[in-house]
C-alpha cells in the first residue's frame, strides 16, 4: 500500500464501520492519463450489498475526501466505488478464507506451471499464512501465495 491509499483507508474506515460494510480492496492507479481511486466494498457474512448502500457510502466518501486537509490525493482523479462482484479478485489471505468459508470455488492463474499447468480451478481445502491447498477432482494441490499471479472466485451459474 502507498501512503496515499493508507491515508484514504484511514479516512474512510469510520464510514465503513458506521455503514456495517466490508472493505474488500482499495487501489490507486491510472487509466490512461487519469488517476483512479478504486474502492470495492461488500457486506460481511456473505450478505449481498445493495445499490442504495453503495450510493450512501459513495456520498459519504466523496464528502470526507473533499473535506480532508491536506488532500490525500492532490490533483484530479476519478473515484470508482462498487461491489467486488461475483468474480471478485482474491488478493489477501482473508479473501481466500472468505471464499473457503462460503464454499466458493476459485480459479488460479500461476506465474509458472505446476504439474504442467498454469490455470487451476477447484475448492479451497486449506488456507494458512504461507498459501493454500486447492481440491481438484478429489486431489489436493498446494500453492504458495508467491506462485499465484491472479485468483478470482469461479462463478458458477
Amino acid at each position: 500500500m502507498s501512503r496515499q491509499t493508507d491515508t484514504v483507508r484511514a479516512l474512510i474506515q469510520p464510514i465503513i464501520d458506521q455503514e456495517g460494510l466490508l472493505l474488500w480492496d482499495l487501489t490507486l492507479g491510472n487509466s490512461g492519463a487519469q488517476k483512479v481511486l478504486t474502492i470495492l466494498v461488500d457486506r460481511p457474512n456473505h450478505e449481498p450489498i445493495t445499490m442504495d448502500m453503495i450510493t450512501t457510502f459513495t456520498q459519504a466518501v466523496n464528502q470526507v475526501l473533499d473535506e480532508a486537509d491536506p488532500d490525500p490525493i492532490p490533483g484530479a482523479y476519478m473515484l470508482d466505488i462498487s461491489s467486488p462482484g461475483a468474480d471478485r479478485p482474491l488478493k489477501e489471505r482473508w479473501h481466500y478464507e472468505w471464499a473457503k468459508e462460503a464454499g466458493e470455488p476459485i480459479q488460479l492463474a500461476l506465474f509458472a506451471p505446476q504439474d504442467g499447468q498454469k490455470k487451476w480451478q477447484g475448492e479451497l481445502d486449506q488456507v494458512d499464512e504461507t498459501g493454500l491447498v486447492l481440491k481438484v477432482d478429489d486431489q489436493s494441490h498446494p500453492f504458495t501465495y508467491d506462485q499465484i499471479a491472479k485468483a478470482v472466485l469461479d462463478v458458477q451459474f
